[in-house]
């Protein structure tokens, strides 16, 4: 991953979430191999405004359906 170092950055494991930020608006920056599960992928997302909040409420939502 080639950014300068005061880029914060987000890693998701989980393909949905991924799918979830980015119909949000957020924009995937590059896809990687999981490194404790290279079969996988993690999705990269830069941590702007609105980012983490978008985040929170994704997870939130996704526990009140449980």
């Amino acid at each position: 991953m080639n950014q300068n170092h005061t880029t914060k950055t987000k890693a998701v494991r989980s393909k949905r979430m991924a799918w979830l930020l980015r119909k949000a608006g957020f924009p995937i920056l590059s896809v990687e191999p999981d490194r404790s599960k290279p079969e996988y992928n993690v999705y990269i997302f830069e941590k702007v405004p609105g980012f983490q909040e978008a985040f929170d409420k994704i997870i939130e939502e996704a526990a009140q359906k449980n």
